[in-house]
Parts: C-alpha cells; structure tokens; sequence
C-alpha cells in the first residue's frame, strides 16, 4: 500500500490566514459603520452637538466626544452635521483596535439623555441591529 502526503506550503497557509483576517475585520468594520450610520441617521439636528457628541472608542477606551450646544447658532444643516458625523466615527472605527474584542457608541453631549428620551436614537439602533 502507497503512503501519499501532500505537503502545505506555511508561509502559503500562513498568507491565507492573513488575509481572512483582514476580511473578517473589514466585514466588522462595514457592520460597525451600518451601526453608525443607524446612529448618525436617527439624530435631530438643532446645533449639532449632539449628533456630533456620537462616539465609537474600544470598551474601556477614550471617554468620547462631549460637545455643548450652548452659545451654538441654531438651526444648523442636518446634511452637513450628518456628514461631519460620519467622518468623526468613520475615524473612530478605522483607529479602532478590534483585537479587544468589541467596542462601544456613545453620545456624551450634556443633553444625550434628554434627546434620546425624545427621539430613542440608541434605543432605535440597538433594536435594529441585536
């Protein structure tokens, strides 16, 4: 009876775990900017502290955005704050070390809990999204 083996190249094998991984965190990070957006797309726009005040930082992380509407012009474009919005957590995600296991969104501004008991931004998103 033949003995057959095939032998595996392990930097071959090596190189295709890597680029699963870089896969695998890119799908994360496109779930995680869907989560944003859900977010960013939920927010009332006065002053734009507080769609500006969204944050996605590692568990344990930085403590996040905290931006006051006070003494802001109001009436602000919600497009214009949406897209800034975006950017900032666009950022957060791509600095993101997600190695840690999972992160966290968060909204700091003085009045979060005021506008998310109006308007339920995370309470939406985190139905959406379970």
């Amino acid at each position: 009876m033949a003995d057959w083996s095939v032998k595996v190249n392990e930097s071959s094998v090596s190189a295709k775990i890597k680029a699963l991984e870089a896969k695998a965190e890119e799908a994360v990070k496109d779930e995680l900017e869907r989560v944003a957006w859900s977010l960013v797309s939920g927010s009332p726009v006065d002053t734009g502290a507080y769609i500006l005040s969204h944050t996605f930082s590692e568990t344990g992380g930085k403590a996040g955005r905290r931006i006051s509407s006070e003494g802001k012009p109001r009436k602000q474009d919600w497009g214009t704050k949406a897209g800034e919005a975006m950017q900032q957590l666009r950022s957060d995600i791509d600095a993101a070390d997600l190695s840690k296991g999972y992160g966290i969104f968060r909204n700091r501004a003085p009045h979060a809990v005021d506008v998310e008991n109006k308007y339920l931004v995370y309470e939406k998103s985190k139905d959406r999204f379970r």
